[in-house]
């Protein structure tokens, strides 16, 4: 009941008695019994059917014939696997070696062997690393049964820890790189030169050798093109030579997608992976003048109706002064009061000055406090501009949205899962960026996928952003970029930290042999330390970078230059329609006088006196 079996079969020759008896026994522990004469034809998958549940099965090699059994259970294509816990029952000494090594028997096999030793038996454990593979039979004692003693187990250490000796068994492995092994592949994956070039691949490699060393197998290990990606309904790459029995453990790790657990088996995550989006950060905003920055929308616009309120009060102020005083029109504010309060109102949001002012008390109080309304205006602008100039910019880029709506360019690193990604996701913006600017179309002849060099390298010449895995670029990126550039760097992830895991073939009896090796391996921190080999740090901006003065480009400044033009081309423009309107009016008065003196030149003196006169 240790096995925790509550479903046994027996196929043997006994008598009906000895069945009653050992039924009984059985049954009394909650546990069913089915015993089945030995003979042709036995429905195995039916008999031996396993759900969720273990099955124990019990064969008395004595019985005649009884070879049949082993041989039907073999044409079944049923496994020798943890779902049936067999039990040989025999009266010889010894086990039946010749019989054990015909088995395709495995290291995930529970088969024990009980052997006649006068009233008891002597248990031993029966396991082959791998038929399949040529492995050797390992037949171990493993404790005894007598009825008085009972059972006694002498094999208390975890059952892949003392089956951890495969002695040089060749497993097949499989690996995809994606740059080509230089010098050669074993000196390729184990020696940390280029460590951006194929890092996760090259990791997981050496976990593997770990594993290699802690059970003495030996690696078969072949090259494919990729992972493996479904297309048309079946796999290719590592999956695919899975499928057809070629590979048995993957060197590559693997991310976890659904379609993939129908054909292989997740053990122990080794590796995360995770991708950005790096590209240099615009100085400035794309949106909006930079001289607008200070306030929002909302705040300008909220100035401007303050500025037409005080400019109404002060009108009104003006107004009221003419009226009740009736003096003479002795400047522009008296003669021109709509005008001249406007400028008044501007000159004060502006702290400039001003050539009159008003007279009744009135004014002067709107006066006075319409400019320390625009002195505490400016103070606060001036300032935010100046800040907003000489402190580093804000990241207005940081979200993927941020990135499809912004004019950098943008690309990916050319490689499987990336296309895999767009393929398969269903992320509006993600799909938006590939349609938007990675997509091949009329001003793209082909898709934006490059080489993390030459990616990279566009980033570094600024307006561009590329997707690459981390692992890989912060080498790159360390290596040829400028202090000022790593400082401008921006990431943005396309899609969440992808884990990573080492991957068997379906029902691979493998599976927790790598599981049990693989943790051992991580929890005793060699993963880490291997980690820090093959994963190269972040780039870090200095702290020093931000006391370096930075200068104020042209385009900032620019828009004030512009509003300067368009304030001047406006007044001369204004200027000349002014000078125009006024050498017409002088045209048309002298052109009047001259008629004038013509009429009166023909007339007489007594006539010209008389109009004088009139």
């Amino acid at each position: 009941m240790e096995k925790n079996i509550h479903e046994i079969v027996v196929f043997a020759c006994w008598k009906y008695v000895d069945r009653l008896t050992i039924s009984r026994a059985l049954m009394s522990l909650d546990t069913k019994v089915a015993y089945l004469p030995i003979s042709k034809d036995l429905p195995m998958k039916s008999i031996l059917a396993v759900n969720y549940y273990r099955i124990g099965v019990v064969l008395d090699l004595d019985c005649p014939r009884s070879e049949i059994v082993l041989k039907q259970f073999s044409e079944a294509k049923l496994p020798y696997n943890e779902s049936y816990f067999w039990l040989f029952v025999t009266n010889d000494s010894t086990p039946p070696v010749q019989c054990l090594e015909k088995l395709p028997l495995t290291i995930a096999t529970e088969l024990t062997v009980a052997t006649r030793n006068y009233n008891s038996y002597i248990l031993h454990d029966v396991y082959n690393p791998s038929y399949r593979h040529g492995g050797q039979l390992n037949v171990t004692k493993m404790g005894y049964w007598s009825p008085s003693r009972g059972l006694t187990v002498e094999l208390t250490q975890y059952k892949y820890k003392r089956r951890g000796n495969l002695h040089g068994m060749y497993i097949n492995f499989s690996i995809a790189l994606a740059y080509p092994p230089v010098p050669d592949l074993m000196t390729y994956l184990t020696i940390p030169t280029n460590p951006h070039l194929d890092t996760m691949h090259r990791f997981h490699f050496n976990l593997i050798l770990q594993l290699r060393d802690y059970y003495n197998f030996t690696m078969n290990l072949m090259r494919a093109s990729t992972w493996g990606y479904k297309v048309n309904g079946t796999f290719n790459g590592i999956l695919k030579d899975m499928v057809d029995g070629i590979v048995d453990v993957g060197a590559t790790p693997f991310m976890f997608k659904i379609e993939r657990i129908d054909v292989a088996e997740y053990t122990v995550q080794a590796w995360v992976a995770r991708g950005s989006f790096f590209f240099r950060h615009p100085q400035r905003s794309e949106d909006g003048v930079g001289f607008l920055k200070p306030f929002k929308s909302e705040v300008w616009w909220f100035i401007l109706g303050v500025g037409l309120i005080y400019w109404l009060f002060l009108l009104l102020t003006v107004r009221l002064e003419l009226h009740l005083t009736e003096r003479k029109l002795e400047c522009t504010l008296d003669s021109h009061p709509a005008s001249e309060s406007w400028l008044i109102t501007t000159a004060a949001i502006t702290q400039q000055g001003l050539s009159d002012g008003p007279r009744f008390y009135s004014g002067r109080i709107v006066f006075i406090f319409l400019f320390l309304w625009g002195l505490l205006l400016f103070q606060f602008y001036s300032a935010s501009v100046v800040g907003s100039l000489l402190a580093e910019a804000p990241r207005f880029i940081v979200t993927l949205q941020d990135l499809s709506d912004s004019s950098l360019q943008l690309g990916v690193e050319d490689i499987g899962y990336n296309y895999d990604f767009f393929r398969t996701t269903t992320d509006p913006v993600a799909l938006e960026i590939y349609h938007k600017k990675i997509e091949a179309n009329k001003k793209r002849k082909n898709n934006a996928f490059y080489t993390i060099n030459e990616g990279l390298r566009k980033v570094q010449e600024g307006g561009f952003a590329f997707h690459a895995d981390t692992a890989s670029a912060y080498k790159i990126i360390e290596a040829t970029f400028s202090e000022q550039e790593i400082c401008e760097l921006s990431e943005i992830p396309l899609f969440p930290i992808q884990h990573t895991a080492t991957l068997t073939s379906k029902h691979s009896p493998f599976k927790k042999m790598v599981t049990y090796g693989m943790r051992q391996i991580v929890e005793r921190g060699m993963s880490n330390r291997l980690r820090r080999h093959w994963y190269h740090r972040k780039p870090e901006c200095p702290e020093s970078h931000s006391s370096t003065p930075v200068p104020v480009p042209l385009e900032e400044f620019s828009p004030a230059i512009i509003f300067l033009l368009i304030g001047t081309i406006l007044a001369l423009a204004i200027m000349f329609a002014e000078s125009q309107i006024e050498r017409q009016k002088v045209t048309k008065n002298e052109t009047a006088d001259r008629n004038t003196m013509c009429y009166l030149t023909h007339l007489g003196p007594w006539r010209i006196a008389g109009y004088l006169e009139y």
